[in-house]
This record gives C-alpha cells, sequence and structure tokens, in this order.
C-alpha cells in the first residue's frame, strides 16, 4: 500500500464532499434493493399487519419504526419493498450523517471523515443494515443522535441541544428497549467525568427530561400488562444455547454467555479497531487524537459501562447467546470514538481506499447472493399469491409458522393482515409434506378445514432457477389467530 502515499490529505475538501457522498450511496443501495426483488425479506414482513396506529406492538417493540413503516406506506401508495427499503435506508443515511456531523463537531473534519471510514468497518452497519434489520438501525442512530446533541451542547447550542438531547431519548425509547443500556451508560458515565458533568448536568436539562416523559409516558401506560410477557420472550433467544460454547456452560452462571458477548463484540468492532491501529502505525511520530480528551474519555466510559452491564445480566441471568445487534446501541459510537484517538497520516490514506472499497464491495457482494443464491426475499410468493385467488378469490387471513411468508402473500393479495378483515383462514406452508405442529399452531382453536391441500411448485426469481414448493389450505374460523410474535 505505500504506492498510496502521496501529498498531504485536504479533510476540509473531503469533509465538504461528504453530505452528498452518503445521499449517493443510499440512493445507490436503495436502487439496488428494488432492482434484487420485489419481495421482502424476514426483517421487512413483520411489519405486515402491524403498522396499524398503537403505543406497543409484538415482539416485544415500541411503535416508532412501525410508525415510520406506515407513514412510508402512506407516501408511497402502500408499495410495501419501498417502504420498508426507504425507512431503513433513510436511517442507515441518518447514521452515516449523525456519526459524520458528531465527529466532525467534535474532533474536525478530519475526525468526521474518519467516523465515515472506521463505518465501513463495521459489519452490522456497511452489511447488515443495507439488507436487513429493522429496529436495530433504528436504535444506533437514536444513539449517535444523544451524543450529537452532546456535541451540540459542547458548541455552546444551550436549550438546542437539550431540545434534541430529549428528542433523540424519546426515539430511542420508541425504538427498542435496549436503548435504556446505552442511555444510562451515558449518564453514568457524564457522571464520572468532571468537565462533562458541569456541562451536561444544568438546570436546562428539564427541557431534555419533560420532552422524554412527554413522549414516552403512553407508551409505559398503553403497556402495564403486555411487556413483561413480551420481553420474556425476547429474552428466550438470550436463554438458547450455542453448540461450539456449551463446553464452557456451567450450572447458574452465564460463562458461554460471556464468551458468547466477547464474540459479538469483536465481530461488531473488532475488524475496525484493527485496521485503525494498523494504519496508525504507519506514522512516526503519530498525530495526537482529535477533539478534547474528556469527550474520548466519555464516549469509552460509556462503551465499558454498557459492556459491563449486559455482561453482569448475562453472567446473572445465566444466558447462553448474544447476538451483535444485541450490542448495537452499546456499541454505537464505536465510529466516532476511533476517529477521535486514532487519528493517522500516512495511513489515513491507505485505510480510506480500504474503506471505500468495503462500501463498494458490500453491495456488490448482496447483489451476487441475491441473484445467484437463494435468499428468502427471492422465493416465488407471487405464484402462491395467484394460486390462492385462483382457488377462491374471497379474502381470507394469511397466516404461516414462517412470517415473512405469511406477510409477503398477504401484502401481494392485499388481503389480512395487510388490510381488511374475513372470516376465513388461509395457512401458508414451505415443503410438499403435510403442515407440521408449528404450522397448525398458527390456527384457531376453532379452525376447520374448508378447502383442500393445495401444492405450488416454482423457481426462486433469480437466476439461480431452484424449484420451490408451497402448501396452502383454507379454513373457516370466529376466533382470532394467535399472536405470530409469541416465543420472542
Amino acid at each position: 500500500m505505500a504506492s498510496l502515499d502521496g501529498p498531504p490529505i485536504d479533510w476540509s475538501k473531503l469533509a465538504r464532499l461528504a453530505p452528498r457522498a452518503i445521499v449517493l450511496y443510499i440512493l445507490a443501495i436503495l436502487i439496488l434493493r428494488l432492482f434484487l426483488s420485489r419481495f421482502m425479506e424476514i426483517d421487512e414482513a413483520q411489519f405486515v399487519g402491524e403498522v396499524a396506529f398503537a403505543w406497543n406492538y409484538g415482539n416485544s417493540h415500541p411503535p416508532m419504526y412501525n410508525w415510520l413503516v406506515r407513514l412510508a406506506l402512506e407516501l408511497t401508495g402502500w408499495n410495501w419493498v419501498l417502504a420498508v427499503a426507504l425507512v431503513r435506508l433513510s436511517l442507515l443515511g441518518l447514521y452515516h450523517w449523525l456519526s459524520f456531523d458528531t465527529a466532525r463537531r467534535l474532533g474536525g473534519d478530519r475526525a468526521g471523515v474518519l467516523a465515515l471510514t472506521a463505518s465501513a468497518f463495521l459489519p452490522q452497519i456497511v452489511w447488515m443494515s443495507i439488507q436487513t434489520t429493522a429496529h436495530t438501525i433504528l436504535v444506533i442512530s437514536a444513539s449517535i443522535g444523544i451524543v450529537h446533541a452532546f456535541a451540540l451542547l459542547r458548541e455552546g447550542k444551550g436549550a438546542r441541544a437539550y431540545v434534541w438531547f430529549g428528542i433523540w431519548a424519546a426515539i430511542g425509547a420508541l425504538a427498542k428497549y435496549n436503548f435504556f443500556i446505552f442511555l444510562v451508560s451515558f449518564l453514568i458515565a457524564a457522571a464520572m467525568t468532571p468537565p462533562i458533568r458541569r456541562q451536561l448536568f444544568q438546570r436546562r436539562i428539564w427541557i431534555s427530561i419533560a420532552i422524554f416523559i412527554a413522549a414516552f409516558t403512553p407508551v409505559i401506560v398503553a403497556s402495564l400488562n403486555a411487556p413483561l410477557a413480551a420481553t420474556a420472550g425476547r429474552m428466550h433467544k438470550l436463554a438458547q444455547a450455542i453448540g461450539y460454547l456449551e463446553s464452557f456452560d456451567l450450572p447458574r452462571v452465564g460463562i458461554d454467555g460471556l464468551a458468547s458477548l466477547l464474540i459479538s463484540t469483536f465481530l461488531w468492532a473488532g475488524l475496525a479497531l484493527i485496521i485503525f491501529w494498523i494504519g496508525r502505525s504507519r506514522d512516526h511520530p503519530r498525530p495526537p487524537p482529535d477533539g478534547a480528551a474528556d469527550v474520548r474519555k466519555l464516549l469509552l466510559r460509556t462503551i465499558l459501562i454498557g459492556l459491563a452491564a449486559f455482561a453482569a445480566l448475562v453472567f446473572i441471568a445465566d444466558y447462553h447467546s448474544v447476538a451483535e445487534r444485541y450490542m448495537a446501541p452499546i456499541l454505537a459510537p464505536t465510529a466516532i470514538l476511533l476517529a477521535l484517538s486514532l487519528p493517522q497520516v500516512l495511513g489515513a490514506r491507505n485505510v480510506l481506499v480500504i474503506s471505500g472499497a468495503m462500501y463498494i464491495l458490500a453491495p456488490l457482494a448482496v447483489a451476487i447472493i441475491a441473484l445467484f443464491g437463494t435468499p428468502r426475499f427471492n422465493f416465488p410468493f407471487d405464484g402462491v399469491a395467484d394460486a390462492i385467488r385462483a382457488q377462491n378469490p374471497t379474502p381470507a387471513r394469511i397466516t404461516s409458522n414462517r412470517q415473512d411468508d405469511a406477510g409477503n402473500v398477504a401484502a401481494l393479495l392485499h388481503w389480512p393482515p395487510e388490510r381488511g378483515e374475513a372470516s376465513d383462514i388461509v395457512l401458508v406452508w414451505q415443503g410438499d409434506d403435510d403442515a407440521g405442529e408449528e404450522a397448525l399452531a398458527r390456527l384457531p382453536t376453532d379452525a376447520q378445514p374448508i378447502g383442500p391441500v393445495t401444492r405450488v411448485t416454482a423457481r426462486v426469481r433469480n437466476f439461480n432457477g431452484e424449484l420451490r414448493t408451497f402448501s396452502f389450505q383454507r379454513y373457516s374460523s370466529r376466533l382470532p389467530i394467535p399472536d405470530q410474535n409469541s416465543g420472542g
């Protein structure tokens, strides 16, 4: 990479170009997503039937993301694929802009550009968020929004900064409940850092508190009976053992869960840290960190306190599995912290080039997999929907043991739960075997078959050409369909 060394980098020029680059990147990914498939993947399909106005939704999710999907549906004429992609990718663009602008305000143009550079090495950002995830990208943006509001406060924005602090705190709470791990960690870290404590905890912080209470109180009131059961289902995922870590499992303590947490933390941020350390090793002498030491200390303490709190929960509750997405709000400031703490001169040119390659290669890899593999959002849902309509055009409620199967078929038919009501139910399942217990469990107790089992075999909608078989059967019922989100 030595051949990439050259004249000093014009950080100010790159910083001026950064907002336009973010917009172009998001537009390119949006166009690519719409080109690759007209069906929804699993995280997108979960919103079918879950966009009527409510203060809380199934699967222990607060309402903010569902509201955004409903708004996008209204704006796009209920084009589901466009709506869900527009919400997710707009939030991804918001994350990039907030990271860039926060780092720039805290450490200058170089820090802003390097924050974008570091994000290219965070798999949850550069890979997962361009193809899937929903609530996770919203809670990441809210966490960065808190830091951005603090950056405004450092600039002397006063009441405006506290208003934004309250808004982002409310958005985070309405996005995903694990946001509170980040928020509490941030506030504790601020209290532990004297210059930050004096700056943040002033009388005007009551502005933030008032905004947060006004926004979150209705959710608390509406959730008095439901959230514990729903959250228990969500926490059930943490209790599922990971095969290769079972040898670490001890009775009543989550040793294997701690190992899972460490692995997930490394997978979330390890690559970015390694690349920035290697890039920085090129410089002798190494440039001093950007921004103020107390800000870097605040961000580092926030991450460490959040990790420690999560680790304590996993250990005491004897949890086994910590997925990378669970770490999202805690590790959200990683790119900003790396940009401020590990600036570089010679290494920066190489890191910028590698970062640019990652931003190109990740969407390219997604496209190759979608075009030549068998990703779920290319299954022949249209063939299933056409067969259901041809057999009996009377609208029915669509359900399945796989939420994305039901969501895609219902959206294509414009039948419940996508919209409207019906008494009949059509049960859809994959394969040409009889419906298994998991699929039948989606039916009400009074459901009675009123149609034959029908098989539909069609090719996946890409160049792979693999055949996929779906089965469906119509039932009559007067009872509501059981909660499709049970079990977390």
